[in-house]
């Protein structure tokens, strides 16, 4: 009963951060959900048998069983004959992959905007602003704003704890923070 607590737990707190991670390298939705199904099942019986060094982290293990899930299921889909297509029979593909990657992104990129804007200093804002989501150079903003790089980093790792803070706020963990934060490097 413990195990299935923890599994529960563990599901509510990792498993849309480690989607949107795993979506975001696999591309396709269906497949994404399948593989992460299968990671976090072969995981919690990892852990059970006692194969799991650190609980604390596993997160990162379900990550790592998921990519080899994924590595291994385009080894035999390679592998199968006829399933190689032209490219003239890929360019008569419909889009629809790519809108709806487009409209997630969309999604994500209102989330985070919104939790920027919801900084409490006009400061971290406008720094994270112009680093993440405009892409300004680190010299620039802190020519503009008569920072020391030094203390520009400071100001921008305080911004993103904050940023972590509001996120934890709304329910969110860890693992969707680092979600935003690959949202904003990309």
């Amino acid at each position: 009963m413990v195990e299935d607590t923890i599994s529960n737990e563990f599901i509510k707190q990792h498993y849309a951060g480690l989607y949107n991670l795993l979506l975001r390298h696999i591309r396709d939705a269906n497949i994404t959900q399948e593989i992460l199904q299968e990671a976090v099942a072969t995981t919690i019986a990892h852990s059970r048998a006692g194969r799991v060094s650190d609980p604390k982290r596993l997160g990162g293990y379900v990550y790592r069983v998921a990519l080899n899930l994924y590595r291994n299921y385009r080894r035999e889909y390679a592998n199968r004959p006829g399933v190689h297509a032209t490219d003239e029979e890929v360019d008569q593909l419909p889009a629809q992959r790519v809108t709806e990657q487009a409209a997630m992104d969309a999604s994500i990129m209102r989330h985070v905007v919104a939790v920027i804007e919801s900084l409490s200093t006009a400061r971290d804002r406008e720094i994270v602003k112009r680093f993440y989501l405009d892409e300004e150079d680190k010299e620039e903003i802190c020519r503009s704003l008569q920072l020391t790089t030094l203390h520009f980093d400071r100001v921008i790792h305080r911004a993103r704890q904050r940023m972590r803070a509001l996120l934890e706020a709304k329910g969110l963990g860890k693992s969707d923070f680092f979600s935003v934060l690959l949202s904003l490097l990309h």
